[in-house]
């Protein structure tokens, strides 16, 4: 053998055994390569077949599997229905122990606990008919509407003592004054146009606060010295609102084709919901005081679907998946339904973020309700009453 023969030998020799090494370094002893678990990686000559000590595959977000990437998986568990006959009216107790609901068949009003169990009848007073139930600011009391032959009523009723008081004949649109469960505001709708009326919760002390010669329109309080009417919503004609500082002159608001309103707790932000002229909704839009623009969204709903939490940085909304129809006046004559996700939005950004997908259970989503630490999201599944608690946290 030449000298320059063993010299190729020799070098081929050399490179062989660093490949090897190389092989056994980065393969077997894991090459340095640190894991999620901040181990070295160590491969047993399969380099994609995952980490060992691994205690299942991990998804695309980097999480095990099953576990919750923040879009509600897995949903099926975060959903629970609480309350299987149809109800109305759900509400958390001021201490938040309980929920107060109304139970269709009967109109009696009930308490259980959060999980839906130890039902407690509250009530024996029968209304059959109920159709809405607004509750005061601290829940001692609802203004509740029926029908009555073919005769939308109205009455007041106070949970501790279950003593009643009727409203007028014709009050509507009732609401509780947002700073006290001492004062009641009603629609009086006369011949010659509409008057708010507020008053306390016996019927007296009756004062009016606004006339108008507008025939339909609805009240919001969303403030002690603000209220705020709107006029029906719908996707054949822009909708109208204004702003009334108690004891001034109204001055106009928003409008919208499908105008829907929604302040937070301290009327500070309002969530705008709307829909074009071929009642296609559009995304919600969050307006200050005066009606200007704060944040979009990329969230199209209608704000019956939404509320707000505690403080009035997020809104919680169930948004419909390809919804149908001539919005929002189909939905609200009951001739479509919805299948809802429900996502959280930031008030200073309108970012939103979704907290809660069900594919195994369809959700048309109304009355919402929160308690005040967000741990939980209520809601009333408008196809069959049925109330249902998500869990946020």
């Amino acid at each position: 053998m030449t000298r320059i023969t063993k010299t190729i030998v020799l070098c081929a020799a050399i490179i062989l055994v660093a490949a090897i090494g190389a092989v056994v370094y980065f393969y077997v002893l894991g090459g340095g390569v640190v894991g999620s678990n901040g181990q070295p990686r160590s491969f047993i000559f399969f380099p994609g077949g995952g980490e060992s000590g691994s205690e299942g595959v991990g998804n695309e977000s980097g999480q095990p599997a099953g576990a919750d990437n923040g879009t509600g998986g897995p949903a099926t568990t975060r959903f629970a229905q609480i309350i299987k006959e149809p109800a109305i009216g759900a509400t958390l107790t001021q201490d938040e122990s309980k929920i107060l609901f109304y139970k269709r068949a009967g109109g009696n009003l009930f308490s259980a606990d959060l999980n839906g169990e130890n039902q407690e009848n509250l009530s024996n007073l029968t209304i059959v008919g109920l159709v809405d139930v607004v509750w005061s600011p601290d829940r001692s009391m609802a203004a509740l509407s029926y029908l009555e032959d073919r005769t939308m009523r109205r009455l007041i009723e106070t949970v501790a003592t279950t003593t009643t008081v009727f409203l007028p004949q014709n009050a509507a649109s009732p609401v509780w004054a947002p700073d006290t469960s001492k004062r009641i505001g009603y629609i009086d709708r006369g011949n010659s146009g509409v008057r708010f009326v507020a008053s306390d919760p016996r019927g007296k002390n009756i004062q009016t606060l606004h006339t108008s010669p507008v025939p339909d329109i609805t009240a919001l309080w969303p403030e002690k010295s603000t209220l705020l009417f709107l006029t029906p919503p719908t996707y054949l004609a822009p909708s109208l609102s204004f702003l009334l500082p108690i004891g001034k002159t109204a001055v106009s608001y928003v409008s919208a084709r499908g105008l829907g309103l929604l302040p937070n707790g301290l009327a500070t932000i309002t969530a705008k919901s709307s829909v074009d002229a071929n009642g296609t909704l559009l995304p919600l839009a969050l307006v200050n005081k005066s009606g200007q623009l704060i944040a979009e969204t990329r969230i199209a709903t209608v704000v019956d679907k939404c509320v707000w939490n505690i403080t009035g940085e997020a809104l919680y909304c169930a948004v419909p998946n390809n919804p149908p129809g001539f919005l929002p006046d189909d939905w609200y004559k009951g001739k479509i339904s919805f299948s809802d996700h429900f996502v959280t939005i930031d008030s200073r950004t309108g970012i939103s973020a979704d907290v809660g997908t069900d594919t195994g259970q369809s959700f048309d989503a109304i009355n919402l309700f929160l308690d005040s630490k967000n741990q939980y999201l209520f809601f009333i599944n408008k196809t069959d009453s049925t109330l249902w608690r998500l869990e946020l946290q």
